[in-house]
């Protein structure tokens, strides 16, 4: 048994199993630590009290520790998004609270639950500018440098920003719910914000996409990221059971077909489903793996989770899959003329020929990585997989 899947016994509804119990001391020891490195602390904790389980001491001490520091970070979280809330409604901006941010008010009971090492906002495209002035007015400053200043949001899903406190929030403020490009051209820009709930934080309001759309967003996030962390997984896991029968299944249905994401949600359930068991109708995952997927639907997914270790890969997914050959055409124009802030890091000598050379170096690096591709493992390569 895996750790991964030691701590997922523990939150199963119906308890951990007699071979998910540590069997000695440093074994107890090491499922503490694992436990606050994968953020399910404060849900063990919870775990071994609604089952009248007795933790050894030093296990509790361990595991309340990390709970308290997750409720501190997720009340200083929510104080620092107060305000930048409040000026976006008072600017008219529709504005949406994603993944942790929206969990931690609809799902999780309590601030010692569920971690947010991050804010991620949404908001539609043609409010990014207004938006990210309000926040720089805010004090905020950008985070990691696009390619190009106009890069995002065109091309990019995300831009970052980092409040200006002794201790940052980061804010990834979105313009799209999902990283592949592809994704942008699939889904319509208010596509989470037609059926979406107001929800308040202290004198501020924000929007959290409806139960189907919620499932739709974390089902597909962990899938395009390869269903890598367990806690993502039991996001699914919780909203099923505590959502379930609020969750119109007709609906989530058509949008994941008309939004071409039927194989990423099929995945993210599917995942969550072999950690923690059932918590989805059988008839609801028949259908999404029987859902029509073309051969760029299932590039893309497969592609996804390597895209910052293969970023020559990842273009080249993105110039095959995404439609539109205007818009493919600006894309890599795009790639092609970067900013001197995007050459600044890729070549920091400075002279008087040193954009030309920014962009030699820069074109000499691409190639390597195109001659190396073929070196690669197998288990980097993309592979084309449907659900059986």
């Amino acid at each position: 048994m895996t750790a991964a899947e030691q701590l997922a016994a523990w939150l199963k509804p119906e308890g951990p199993s007699y071979g998910a119990f540590p069997d000695s001391a440093a074994a107890w020891s090491r499922f503490a630590e694992k436990a606050c490195q994968m953020g399910l602390a404060g849900l063990i904790l919870e775990a071994a009290r609604s089952h009248g389980i007795d933790l050894p001491q030093g296990v509790v001490d361990r595991l309340t520790q990390q709970a308290t520091l997750v409720a501190g970070n997720n009340l200083n979280t929510r104080s620092a998004l107060e305000p930048l809330l409040a000026a976006l409604n008072q600017a008219g901006i529709d504005v949406m609270l994603l993944k942790g941010a929206a969990l931690n008010l609809n799902i999780y009971a309590r601030p010692d639950l569920r971690p947010t090492t991050d804010a991620d906002l949404l908001i539609k495209p043609k409010d990014v500018p207004s938006t990210t002035a309000l926040l720089e007015s805010a004090g905020c400053r950008r985070g990691f440098d696009l390619i190009r200043a106009d890069f995002f949001p065109r091309y990019h899903y995300e831009a970052e920003f980092l409040t200006q406190s002794t201790n940052p929030l980061r804010i990834d403020l979105h313009a799209r719910p999902f990283r592949p490009l592809r994704v942008s051209r699939t889904m319509p820009d208010d596509a989470f914000f037609k059926d979406a709930a107001c929800v308040r934080l202290g004198n501020a309001e924000a929007l959290v996409p409806s139960t189907e759309d919620t499932l739709i967003h974390l089902a597909a996030h962990a899938a395009f990221h390869g269903c890598s962390r367990l806690l993502w997984l039991y996001d699914i896991h919780r909203l099923l059971l505590t959502c379930s029968n609020k969750i119109d299944w007709d609906r989530l249905l058509k949008r994941t077909e008309t939004w071409r994401l039927s194989l990423a949600v099929w995945e993210g359930i599917y995942a969550a489903t072999r950690f923690f068991g059932k918590s989805c109708p059988e008839r609801v995952l028949r259908t999404l793996a029987g859902q029509r997927t073309t051969w760029r639907d299932r590039l893309t997914l497969r592609s996804a989770p390597d895209d910052a270790r293969s970023p020559v890969v990842h273009v080249a997914v993105n110039l095959l899959c995404t439609p539109g050959v205007k818009f493919k055409l600006g894309y890599v124009a795009a790639l092609l003329l970067p900013g001197r802030n995007h050459l600044a890091h890729v070549y920091p000598f400075r002279h008087a020929a040193w954009v030309p050379c920014a962009h030699l170096w820069r074109m000499s690096r691409t190639a390597l990585r195109v001659c190396m591709l073929p070196l690669q493992p197998m288990s980097r390569r993309i592979r084309l997989i449907a659900p059986k």
